[in-house]
């Protein structure tokens, strides 16, 4: 019995997984009189806005890939260096911002990366990265530090931590000698899957599937999560969320075990042999270094997931079985959703979810039941005026506020199209009960404000950390078009020194000059004393040691001058 339970579990989290993706944004089908006529009607308009979108990502993808600049900042405000002043072993108030600068680009089958490190706005160093998929070679230099470039191999560094993770394994569990530990399969998925990546990245147009052909893809796919859905009754009934209330028709269907097994079978059988993802798989399969054919391993794995469908035990299927339910309100759109878990006459709540709406005011609901964090809800309310959103949200954990999030000028017009804009601040409210987490109280002085800001060719994300009004810093990751890398010959780099090689980095070592990188911490204005810190190993005692080393020698010099004049 505990089997065909767990059983049922797992496949009806297929029909679920699918109907939570369809919860997401509300959705509006016409002419429909039963479940899953307006399931699928809902699912074809919503894969449409979705073929839009990959349509245009992919346009605008392909213009970045042949150079894309972004930065991540992280500043630090007068409150903010206060506070890290008194965890951090020597003084900061010269320290104002640090950047990472990177431009990234990926031309005729390779990646080029360089990253600049600033600090308050100075040209601190410089990595260069490349990357060649074929070899699965990757080549870096630091010119501050040397001209010189080391180099790591991909698939070699990946089979060594495989290596490692399973040592260690094996010393955690030395009894058990039967265990499998399949970790060459997850670093060789992990290189090849790095080495497609960058493959396709080259000539995204050619190596990504044409909108319309995802479009089919997604439509037909979807369409089929509700073929064997048996259909309930229908009513009318009255949805309320945020004190918004929506007079609706409610349309019921079941799921249960036997019918998520025909609907598995059903979409594995037709995939199987699906000329549009055979060659979705076979263009991909030109791109990887390795000999693996894509499209062989999925035809393998659909045919074992079939053997496993033909055993699944649905006998207990008229018992247990998945009820969903939709709120359709006057317009056609469906303003809620419910999904719940039966098992005899015990119901487990798993997703409940709401928008309802009167005028440009709206009520929200999500909830989730969880195994181990009981009932995880959003809920709220606000207004849509001229396509901006603005609302105050709560985060609650079984009726307990966790966090209250203010939305401001959400655009949901751009957000149509894949660009999201819009402020939010969050807030976590004190809690007075005594079991509260003491980690979480600390975070009652603080709030997190994030702004999206996002176009056709650029973005940025900013968070910022306040407490009692002052801001203490805040991180910002900008992103837009750039210059592509120049990506030298990598046959003919000079001498390169491989990192897994240990006579190689001590004659790379040998290379090093500090020169211009202390140069460059002094001209950002680091004192002394930290750039000493940090060369020592972040050890204070080492730190002393040096200056107690330089003072014994300028003592001992004394002492020979001295002499030397007596």
């Amino acid at each position: 019995m505990k089997t065909r339970k767990k059983w049922l579990r797992k496949t009806t989290a297929i029909c679920t997984a699918a109907l939570l993706g369809t919860a997401a944004i509300p959705s509006t089908a016409f002419a429909a009189d039963s479940y899953a006529s307006i399931e699928k009607d809902a699912w074809a308009k919503k894969v449409t806005e979705m073929a839009s979108s990959y349509a245009t990502s992919i346009e605008e993808s392909q213009s970045l890939m042949s150079g894309m600049q972004s930065d991540m900042i992280l500043k630090f405000e007068d409150s903010g260096r206060s506070l890290l002043g008194f965890v951090a072993p020597f003084d900061v108030s010269w320290l104002d911002n640090i950047t990472l600068s990177n431009d990234i680009s990926f031309t005729e089958g390779k990646e080029g990366i360089l990253m600049k490190v600033l600090l308050n706005d100075n040209e601190i160093c410089t990595l260069e990265y490349y990357l060649d998929p074929d070899s699965q070679d990757i080549y870096m230099r630091i010119p501050e530090l040397s001209d010189k470039y080391f180099k790591t191999n991909l698939k070699e560094a990946a089979d060594q931590q495989a290596a490692n993770i399973e040592n260690d394994l094996e010393e955690l569990t030395p009894d058990d000698s039967d265990a499998d530990i399949p970790t060459d399969n997850f670093a060789s998925a992990y290189s090849d899957s790095l080495s497609l990546t960058v493959s396709m990245m080259s000539d995204l147009s050619a190596a990504a599937p044409e909108a319309s052909v995802v479009e089919t893809l997604l439509d037909k796919y979807g369409s089929m999560l509700f073929d064997n859905v048996t259909e309930g009754e229908s009513s009318q009934e009255t949805l309320t969320a945020g004190d918004i209330s929506q007079d609706c028709t409610v349309y019921e269907g079941q799921i249960s075990a036997e019918d998520a097994v025909k609907t598995a079978t059903a979409i594995l059988e037709e995939a199987k042999s699906d000329s549009d993802i055979e060659n979705i798989l076979d263009t991909w399969t030109e791109k990887l270094s390795s000999n693996e054919d894509l499209h062989e391993s999925f035809t393998k794995a659909v045919e074992d997931g079939l053997d496993f469908l033909k055993d699944a035990d649905t006998g207990d299927s008229d018992d247990s079985h998945l009820n969903t339910r939709i709120w359709v309100d006057e317009t056609g759109r469906i303003a809620g959703r419910k999904i719940e878990f039966q098992e005899g006459d015990k119901i487990t709540p798993v997703l409940n979810w709401q928008m309802t709406r009167d005028g440009s005011d709206f009520g929200y609901l999500l909830s989730i039941e969880t195994d181990d964090s009981g009932t995880l809800s959003l809920s709220g309310s606000g207004q849509i005026d001229g396509g901006k959103l603005n609302g105050t949200y709560k985060i609650s954990q079984d009726d307990t506020a966790a966090a209250v999030i203010e939305v401001k000028d959400y655009d949901t017009e751009s957000a149509k199209e894949g660009y999201l804009n819009g402020n939010y601040t969050i807030t976590f409210p004190a809690d007075s009960s005594e079991d509260t987490d003491s980690s979480l109280s600390m975070l009652e002085n603080f709030a997190l404000v994030l702004d999206l800001n996002s176009a056709k060719d650029s973005g940025s994300v900013a968070l910022s950390v306040e407490s009692a009004g002052s801001t203490l810093g805040s991180f910002t990751v900008t992103s837009g078009a750039g210059e592509s890398v120049e990506i030298p010959d990598l046959t003919a780099l000079g001498d390169v020194y491989d990192v897994t090689n240990e006579d190689d980095m001590s004659a790379y070592a040998a290379t090093l000059d500090l020169t211009t990188l202390m140069d460059n911490l002094f001209n950002a204005g680091v004192p002394d004393e930290v750039i000493t810190y940090v060369l020592s190993g972040g050890s204070n005692s080492d730190a002393e040691d040096v200056t107690d080393e330089n003072a014994s020698e300028a003592e001992s010099d004394a002492e020979s001058a001295e002499a030397g004049a007596a």
